[in-house]
């Protein structure tokens, strides 16, 4: 598998060995998703999948800077008591909202509570 990082245009090429034993097999831990902090100016989306957890007291909306492709996930943990408005989709208070950018606008895919 071959990766291309577009800001820096560097070339990562990925390939498994025959077998999972020897000294040429080396692991590397892959991150499962990238956490992200909102910022003053909103949240950054950079990463697929990026996870953000946000408190809300009181009905916020969050703006997203969005730096990804479409299909690339952003999920949304509200551990406040009142609905978080993420690059214009509704999270609710007390759950996890799983959104996914289309290229145009998030669509909401899941929501499960937290607990």
């Amino acid at each position: 598998m071959s990766y291309v990082n577009m800001k820096s245009r560097r070339s990562f090429d990925f390939y498994a060995p025959y077998n999972e034993e020897g000294e040429r097999l080396v692991t590397v831990p892959f991150p499962v998703a990238v956490e992200r902090k909102v910022e003053e100016s909103g949240i950054v989306h950079d990463a697929n999948p990026a996870l953000v957890t946000v408190a809300p007291a009181a009905a916020e909306t969050i703006e997203v800077e969005t730096k990804v492709q479409a299909g690339s996930l952003l999920i949304v943990r509200n551990e406040g008591t009142a609905v978080a408005t993420v690059g214009g989709a509704n999270c609710a208070a007390s759950k996890v909202t799983t959104l996914m950018w289309d290229g145009n606008a998030y669509a909401e895919l899941a929501t499960s509570g937290i607990g």
